[in-house]
């Protein structure tokens, strides 16, 4: 049987868990990380994969919309300008692509229309 973990361990353990949520680990992934890195039950893992899933909720919800679209528009434009610079203009344009379709800039409307 397994040494039963501090909190201080705990709450690193399930920060670690949360970080590879947001890495994009699948649940299999997950499960096998928790059970063989600290020898836990199945049942275990579940909690803290669900903890670790409460937690990255709670980080979102603090996030102003605002403040994440200005961050993602940012980023997509400087993508644009990476790409275009490197002579990868298939790239750019998927960027600008993207940027266009996260601000709705001409959403809904047809080639020609105004």
């Amino acid at each position: 049987m397994a040494k039963k973990c501090t909190k201080a361990e705990k709450t690193a353990r399930v920060e670690e868990v949360a970080n590879l949520i947001v890495k994009g680990l699948s649940q299999r992934q997950l499960m096998h990380h928790v059970t063989g890195s600290w020898g836990l039950s199945a049942e275990q893992a579940h909690r803290y994969i669900r903890e670790a899933r409460d937690v990255v909720k709670a980080d979102l919800s603090d996030i102003d919309r605002i403040d994440m679209l200005s961050s993602k528009v940012q980023m997509l434009e400087q993508m644009a300008v990476d790409a275009a610079a490197a002579g990868r203009e298939s790239n750019a344009i998927g960027a600008i692509r993207l940027l266009n379709e996260l601000v709705g800039f001409g959403a809904g409307r047809k080639p020609g229309f105004r």
